[in-house]
């Protein structure tokens, strides 16, 4: 297995701070009766079993290129999001079907205070939290770590409207604020899984590689002109954070065998210094 890396560091903080916070939750939630907060807990949970794929997904993807896959193990990551898209699509209807319970049945809140003093708690974590693994997950072009710092993001959201839900409940005295609030979150959370699985399915489709890195493919390319009369039969797909291009290039037939061969080792030598952790095969 690979080493330690700054993914599986961000993904090994991120796993333990939803741990503690979950199970606070879900003191503070019985304690108080509040389906919001459960709810909340409920999310925090799902966020650990995320966390829990996307780390070994995230070990797995770093491993290196084998006989049985010979294009490394990148995709691990995209796998890992989709699977995360669907737990949290799974907990939001839970939410929505328990929290629609509450209005029809009726419910007492307890000791609204300490629910609100963990929230507060829970939004300052998730909000460090999210900008930590967007930041990472920018810097190792991790799918895995987008989609839980995506995740982690709508715990902001989350826990705000649980503090209002709350609020409202002491000192409003809004009825049913709590379970209607508790449907708004989950709404929003299928939202976000949705997004997570539409970012998951690109890769796993082999979608090519945005249109600037085909500029740069074209410019790299263009400007070994007049040697380089042209290429054709351009295909790129991403494979976690690997680029795979591959193309057939058309050369000056004067050129000789020696010539053409060196032209080309500069020219993938240029696109592989464009579009970094990119690998190139020209015909």
């Amino acid at each position: 297995m690979p080493r330690m890396n700054a993914k599986s560091r961000a993904m090994l903080t991120a796993l333990g701070a939803s741990t503690a916070l979950t199970l606070a939750k879900i003191a503070v939630g019985l304690i108080t009766m509040s389906m919001a907060v459960l709810a909340s807990a409920l999310d925090s949970l799902m966020d650990i079993i995320s966390m829990t794929i996307g780390f070994a997904a995230v070990r797995t993807s770093d491993m290196p290129a084998d006989d049985k896959h010979q294009f490394g193990h990148g995709k691990a990551e995209a796998i890992a999001g989709l699977v995360q898209a669907t737990l949290i699509a799974v907990s939001a209807t839970f939410l929505i079907w328990q929290s629609s319970h509450r209005i029809i049945d009726g419910y007492v809140l307890k000791d609204e205070e300490l629910g609100l003093g963990m929230i507060v708690v829970a939004l300052v974590a998730s909000s460090l939290l999210a900008r930590m693994l967007r930041r990472t997950g920018e810097c190792t072009n991790s799918t895995a770590l987008a989609a839980s710092a995506l995740n982690y993001g709508s715990d902001v959201w989350t826990n705000t409207g649980v503090l209002v839900a709350l609020g409202l409940e002491r000192w409003g005295h809004v009825k049913n604020a709590d379970p209607i609030i508790s449907i708004l979150i989950s709404l929003y959370i299928a939202a976000s899984a949705i997004r997570i699985a539409k970012d998951s399915i690109s890769p796993l489709m082999d979608r090519s590689l945005p249109r600037e890195m085909l500029f740069e493919i074209e410019h790299c390319v263009r400007a070994h002109s007049p040697r380089v009369r042209g290429y054709h039969r351009l295909r790129t797909r991403m494979v976690g954070q690997e680029k795979h291009i591959e193309f057939h290039l058309e050369v000056d037939r004067t050129l000789s065998f020696e010539e053409a061969h060196l032209l080309t080792e500069q020219i993938i030598a240029d696109i592989m210094h464009a579009i970094p952790d990119s690998h190139v095969m020209v015909h």
